[in-house]
């Protein structure tokens, strides 16, 4: 079968239509001619395999990384950097458009370099090897090293992969700030080892330093570190709220700025990793007026803060934390996602709801890979009219 890519999909493959059907093709590039045959359904998806690039488009490029189309942590190598980040922002217009039913303005882009910005690995290990899983697989693609990685993280990879020749699987978590390593070695029975004398790493962003071990979240670009931070302290300097509170809030990365700028923070987190962290860092950083509480956020607690900040995972909220959100002191909430689909639904609620969405930045956290991060400013319509 013969199509054109008529754009990028979520997920990273590209839209061809096959009559009534449309077909997801991997290893495309918007605009192209490419000859395809039928690889199945999956879900309620019409999946095609790429054979020839008929007509290739100018924005094909060598994929930098030979473990590229094996290993499935890359989609978008075949692309040039202008095109991933066109495509990006493409996938996020056409979800605001079909699923929050709104169309606003192509956003900024934040960009970080496509290499060595990763912080933390998560190297899948099975029959003593070490690598990543393959695309829609737990089949592990043994590697050789990784061009996502900071250099720190990759000869550290490298240097200690025999390590895990004697494990039959398990995983391997290393994490760095592009110089201090910590990393841990897991089995399957969650038995391991630290193959690292460092058990956590130092993040400094702007007065303040927290601290994370490879079992927390950490967001995942160093070099949007500070650039995020900042998106986040404009805001609230901007508003000035007296009290705040950071949900979803990891080990503290925006609980500390904001503690920094409210009289009044509070900080819900569920995983109890996390809430060791963030007392700590918290405490390391003398930090003595913010509320920690160990909540599910998902479960809609109410909160009595003028600005609130959401940084959830990739299923983003739950209907009953809007209406938490909305029946409460809110005026504006600051919204990290990392799944446009998912924010785009949590969009259409909110502004069902009483809220209009005021600022919108496409956040390149992901270079290579479909994924991005979107930051959002949404702001009660009375007040923003008032």
């Amino acid at each position: 079968m013969i199509g054109n890519v008529l754009a990028i999909a979520k997920g990273g493959a590209g839209i061809v239509r096959d009559g009534e059907r449309t077909v997801f093709v991997p290893g495309v590039v918007a605009g192209e001619t490419v000859e395809y045959d039928d690889a199945g359904r999956l879900h309620s998806a019409w999946r095609g395999r790429l054979l020839r690039v008929l007509e290739p488009s100018r924005e094909r490029v060598p994929p930098p990384c030979p473990h590229y189309g094996d290993c499935g942590g890359c989609n978008l190598q075949h692309m040039s950097i202008a095109e991933q980040q066109r495509s990006k922002a493409a996938i996020l217009a056409e979800n605001l458009r079909r699923i929050a039913g709104s169309a606003p303005p192509s956003p900024p882009l934040l960009a970080s370099p496509a290499e060595r910005f990763r912080s933390k690995a998560e190297f899948q290990v099975a029959g003593g090897a070490a690598g990543f899983f393959a695309r829609e697989s737990h089949r592990v693609v043994a590697v050789g090293g990784c061009l996502l990685l900071p250099r720190a993280s990759e000869e550290h990879f490298l240097r200690l992969r025999p390590r895990t020749a004697a494990l039959e699987r398990g995983q391997w978590r290393v994490l760095s700030n592009g110089d201090i390593v910590a990393s841990r070695l897991e089995g399957e029975d969650g038995r391991g080892e630290w193959l690292s004398r460092e058990r956590t790493v130092p993040f400094a962003i702007g007065l303040h330093e927290w601290r994370v071990g490879p079992e927390n979240f950490v967001q995942a670009n160093l070099f949007q570190l500070a650039p995020m931070a900042a998106l986040l302290t404009d805001v609230v300097e901007r508003e000035r709220p007296g009290s705040a509170a950071d949900l979803f809030c990891g080990a503290g990365f925006f609980t500390l700025p904001l503690a920094a700028r409210c009289g009044r923070v509070t900080a819900l987190e569920s995983d109890p990793a996390n809430l060791a962290s963030l007392r700590a860092n918290l405490e390391r950083n003398r930090i003595g007026h913010v509320r920690v509480l160990a909540a599910d956020a998902l479960r809609g607690a109410p909160l009595d803060a003028e600005l609130v900040v959401v940084d959830p995972p990739r299923g983003g909220l739950s209907g009953r934390l809007v209406s938490a959100l909305a029946g409460g002191r809110a005026r504006t909430v600051v919204y990290f996602s990392c799944d446009s689909a998912t924010f785009a639904r949590d969009l259409r609620l909110f502004q069902a709801r009483g809220f209009a969405l005021e600022a919108l930045k496409l956040i390149d956290n992901f270079p290579h890979s479909d994924h991005f991060e979107i930051f959002s400013v949404l702001k009660r319509i009375e007040l923003r009219d008032a």
